[in-house]
């Protein structure tokens, strides 16, 4: 469950990604992206069936 700015309709697909706090080899940041369906949906609040996820390396802050 996590909050969301609107309510979201039953059965929407969609995306959620999170900066994730462990980094792979102590280093590299991740960001875990997951694909789901909206199951469980209230004015603030939704719950998310996820479908399918992977974690994806991202650029650390302050690097260019």
């Amino acid at each position: 469950m996590f909050t969301t700015e609107q309510k979201l309709p039953m059965g929407r697909l969609v995306e959620i990604s999170v900066n994730w706090p462990a980094r792979l080899g102590g280093t590299c940041p991740l960001q875990f992206v997951a694909i789901g369906r909206v199951v469980r949906a209230e004015a603030e609040l939704a719950a998310v069936r996820i479908e399918r996820y992977e974690f994806k390396t991202r650029r650390a802050a302050g690097l260019q």
